[in-house]
């Protein structure tokens, strides 16, 4: 444990104590504990389809499809563990292991940008208990290992402009992102938005490359769609879905009826007062992840924990309009980028499509949690 704390205050805020860390690991060791015993590894559903394709490339069948190219990075992964003799559920504590990283890399994120060390330490405990977002680690689906490698993708990006390994690290999660679900192409995006934002001129060669990286993936993005037009969906428009697989009530809105061969862009100009229902309905269950085939309790704890998360980072995103700090502007930008997937195609059942999004309200709640703190400390607010 001792080389685990010193590992995490190397080149880190030195305004944390080693006890302060002892406190961060444990509420994040309780919370794996606590989520490993009561749900156990989940390597059914989802994972049969990622564990399917790995056995298919051991035993020597290797049926490309550019449906799956764009998880073949955790396919890989689940290839190598098998191919050393491990068994699947191994992936866990490979997954266990990117959550210990992420949450480090949480901690130096915020640590950039606040210095009040009860606010790193509260904020840091926030993520860590995270149940909406660490109970997906114990699942062997894409989603909790792309959103722990976007957490870290986040800390890289901001250091990669002062440092020459974080440089390094940056561009290699840049370029692997998308290979771990399709779309780690938003992050892409983003990069260019942050780095608009500091100083575009400066910028403009990073920017260049990666732009043309985008034209590539969009390019195989395209193909993937023509290859197999039902993977992505698109039914889940048609019957103007809000939650995926789930029936809405929004149907009544609907002028003209699709019919088949009518193409998807047509169905929703002829159909726009369903559709803009159907696109607000789905926004604000992004952030909403009560449902109702979940018992009152469930629903009941999702609220509360969500409302602490959100309140918070609307407190943060405060802090970034009254400070005026543009750089921080593209924790917003990646609110909007990664819930564009969910309100285009639709909103997974389980809310598992909103890790991403959470990628961004932590830093903003973190920020909003600093903002209260020196609001209370002062009385005066930020001066």
């Amino acid at each position: 444990m001792q080389r685990f704390i010193n590992m995490f205050l190397k080149n880190n805020d030195t305004s944390l104590k080693k006890s302060d860390w002892y406190i961060i690991i444990f509420f994040w060791l309780s919370t794996q504990l606590i989520l490993f015993f009561t749900l156990g590894i989940n390597d059914k559903e989802e994972s049969l389809k990622y564990i399917g394709l790995a056995d298919q490339w051991l035993s020597g069948v290797h049926q490309f499809s550019w449906n799956y190219f764009f998880y073949s990075g955790y396919v890989a992964i689940l290839v190598i563990l098998k191919s050393i003799g491990l068994p699947v559920k191994a992936m866990y504590v490979a997954q266990l292991l990117l959550s210990f990283y992420a949450l480090n890399c949480f901690v130096k994120t915020i640590s950039l940008w606040i210095t009040n060390r009860l606010s790193i330490i509260v904020s840091a405990v926030l993520y860590a208990s995270c149940f909406i977002f660490q109970q997906w680690v114990t699942y062997l689906f894409t989603d909790a290992f792309f959103a722990n490698l976007l957490v870290i993708a986040i800390y890289y990006l901001i250091v990669s402009q002062t440092q020459e390994k974080g440089k390094i690290a940056f561009w290699f999660l840049l370029l692997i992102l998308p290979f771990f679900r399709p779309i780690g192409f938003l992050f892409i995006i983003l990069a260019c938005v942050y780095w608009t934002m500091l100083t575009f001129k400066m910028n403009l060669g990073k920017i260049g490359i990666a732009l043309t990286y985008l034209f590539v993936l969009g390019v195989l993005i395209y193909i993937s769609l023509t290859e197999s037009p039902g993977f992505f969906y698109p039914l889940h428009n048609v019957d103007a879905n809000i939650i995926c697989g789930y029936p809405a009530d929004l149907l009544k809105y609907r002028v003209v009826p699709y019919h088949e061969g009518m193409n998807i862009f047509s169905y929703v100009f002829d159909n726009p007062g369903m559709f803009l229902r159907l696109c607000v309905y789905r926004f604000y269950k992004v952030f909403s992840m009560t449902r109702p085939f979940f018992s009152p309790m469930h629903n009941a704890l999702l609220v509360i924990a969500e409302t602490v998360y959100y309140v918070l980072a609307v407190f943060g995103i405060l802090r970034i309009l009254f400070k005026k700090e543009k750089e921080k502007y593209f924790l917003l930008t990646g609110i909007l980028l990664f819930s564009v997937p969910s309100v285009v195609f639709c909103v997974d059942w389980s809310g598992r499509f909103s890790l991403t999004v959470y990628c961004f309200i932590f830093p903003l709640s973190a920020l909003g949690t600093d903002f209260i703190f020196s609001f209370l400390k002062n009385k005066k607010g930020f001066r």
